[in-house]
């Protein structure tokens, strides 16, 4: 029976504080982050990453807490221009959803077409009932992630689904959202840029070890399958992660770029594919799991 290590939903920079302290096999060139408010930075011409609130709890600390002391966000907003109006991938927390719509009114006047999810938790895309109300837009989702939303009871669900793929054309630019297989959830979608070379993964790649949500449908096992059809989206796609810094493909090589204005970046010699597929390996034969803090928790079977 082939087992598979179970990885609690976890901060991404609790997986990176537990990198740096050597006890995760996938070692990162990692970004540092310092508290600060929201921003939009641009990814490629027409392409825009909203990322923070940079906060010591993803929300806000509670009273009397000051976090883990490490600072964090939640999950990355895509922004994609077009002529004819905007294309939003995620919205973040609901107190956090009015702050994503300033930012993107920031980067373009134009209105917000569409609203596409790439998965369904809440970090990423739990603003979906604020930004709906506030824009009168429908929401796109795969099917999977629909169903995670009922599930939860969480409002903002979907309202038009697809299964395997589908495309939207806005302004001679067209945008794909593929779902190549479960990883981290049931309903990862990936949100492909064909013009620009460049994908949105959401928390399918995040910057250490792959979390595994096993209550919403996600597969330690199938991941590698998931990341091998993500490899083949184009010849050298650019990768926009979940969650901070971005990373691009070519034969043989892996680059981390870390978020504009921060410094240097890093090659190595094992394929990217490669390098996940061992991470996820080597912890299958360890068996050993993380909580949110970095912490050892419990282990299950795929």
């Amino acid at each position: 029976m082939r087992t598979a290590v179970a990885f609690a939903l976890v901060a991404t920079l609790g997986l990176a504080a537990v990198a740096t302290q050597g006890r995760l096999p996938l070692k990162q060139n990692l970004e540092i982050l310092t508290e600060g408010p929201m921003r939009a930075d641009r990814v490629k011409d027409g392409l825009y990453v909203i990322r923070g609130p940079f906060l010591p709890c993803m929300r806000g600390c509670p009273p009397g807490q000051t976090g883990d002391g490490l600072i964090h966000e939640s999950g990355d907003v895509a922004l994609r221009v077009t002529p004819a109006g905007l294309i939003v991938v995620d919205d973040k927390f609901p107190d956090q959803a009015t702050e994503v719509l300033a930012q993107v009114k920031k980067v373009s006047p134009l209105p917000v077409r569409y609203v596409l999810n790439s998965h369904h938790h809440a970090d990423h895309v739990s603003g979906n009932a604020t930004v709906r109300s506030a824009l009168g837009v429908d929401i796109i989702g795969h099917r999977n992630i629909r169903e995670n939303f009922l599930r939860l009871k969480q409002a903002g669900e979907p309202t038009i689904t697809f299964d395997d793929q589908t495309s939207i054309f806005l302004g001679g630019v067209e945008v794909r959202l593929l779902w190549l297989g479960r990883g981290h959830t049931n309903g990862d979608t990936v949100i492909y840029f064909p013009d620009l070379k460049t994908v949105h993964v959401g928390d399918l790649i995040i910057d250490g070890m792959p979390v595994i949500d096993y209550p919403g449908g996600g597969s330690a096992v199938e991941f590698l399958a998931t990341i091998d059809n993500l490899g083949r989206t184009s010849s050298r796609p650019s990768i926009r992660r979940g969650r901070g810094c971005s990373c691009w493909i070519s034969a043989g090589t892996t680059r981390s770029a870390p978020r504009p204005g921060s410094a240097g970046s890093r090659a190595t010699t094992t394929s990217w594919p490669a390098r996940v597929k061992w991470a996820v390996r080597d912890a299958g034969r360890s068996r050993r799991t993380v909580d949110r803090c970095g912490r050892p928790a419990a282990t299950a079977a795929a």
